[in-house]
């Protein structure tokens, strides 16, 4: 029987790696194990770079799956996105909403502008939209090994941050530095890289007679004049390479904040020429 903790705070957990990844697992227990009530709703296979992209043309499969954690963690795994688990989880699954929303943890990281792509960051905004509490949590390594280790680090930043005030309508963006865990510095507040990728496609025919695709990014160096956030904080990028946890945090609210000066003048389109 799933195990129900009268004390805690009732958090929902999500990724975008699937149901089976090293790093659900690791925050999961984690979670379990601090006294917290957990439910974990998340994508049946890996569904990563998927961003906010929601199912709206089919219907979304929801299984049962408690046994994936020993029975002790309620799990639904779904064939939809990271935001329809998250969706799904909040509007339909639970039975009263949760106390946090988390994301992770992802097998490599999230830094600058991989937020707008991210599974993971989509998946905790969309508890931010709801105006619950929520934390997308990253790793520098790219697969799950020793993510156990680094849970404790995960868990302080969220004990510190709910107990000192989280401003509503926020999104920390956390990722955790590839190092060991006991070489880990601290936690720095920071600001997105201005790093973007080199975007490529390796084209090769297809047994249709057509012509596929597949594509891939690489990183680039960092352009300064992509960075945003307080000129006193350093980047995540920085951070995370200097052996930091680096926890952003972020909004959904896409309007920009430039001189409206510089925006051309839209008087003389009162008509069509």
């Amino acid at each position: 029987m799933t195990k129900r903790h009268p004390v805690g705070l009732r958090i929902l957990i999500s990724n975008d790696d699937g149901i089976a990844a090293a790093g659900l697992r690791s925050l999961a227990t984690a979670c379990d194990a601090a006294g917290h009530s957990v439910d974990v709703v998340c994508p049946d296979r890996e569904r990563s770079a998927t961003s906010h992209c929601l199912t709206t043309r089919q219907a979304i499969e929801v299984k049962r799956v408690d046994d994936v954690f020993g029975g002790h963690i309620r799990a639904w795994a779904c064939s939809g996105t990271p935001a329809d688990a998250v969706k799904l989880g909040l509007i339909t699954l639970l039975s009263e909403p949760p106390d946090l929303v988390l994301a992770g943890i992802n097998h490599g990281p999230n830094l600058g502008c991989d937020v707008l792509y991210s599974g993971t960051v989509a998946a905790a905004m969309e508890g931010t939209l709801l105006g619950i509490p929520a934390m997308a949590v990253s790793s520098g390594r790219s697969t799950g090994h020793g993510l156990g280790q680094v849970t404790p680090w995960v868990l302080a930043v969220l004990q510190h941050c709910l107990a000192r005030g989280w401003p509503p309508g926020v999104l920390l963006n956390m990722n955790l530095p590839g190092c060991a865990a006991s070489r880990i510095r601290g936690v720095q507040w920071c600001r997105p890289c201005g790093r973007r990728h080199g975007e490529r496609f390796q084209v090769q025919p297809s047994a249709a007679g057509g012509v596929c695709y597949t594509a891939g990014v690489e990183p680039q160096e960092e352009d300064l004049r992509h960075r945003v956030g307080p000129d006193l904080w350093p980047t995540d990028l920085a951070c995370v390479e200097a052996g930091w946890i680096a926890l952003t945090p972020l909004q959904p609210q896409l309007f920009w904040h430039g001189d409206p000066s510089t925006l051309p003048p839209l008087a003389p389109l009162s008509r069509l020429p």
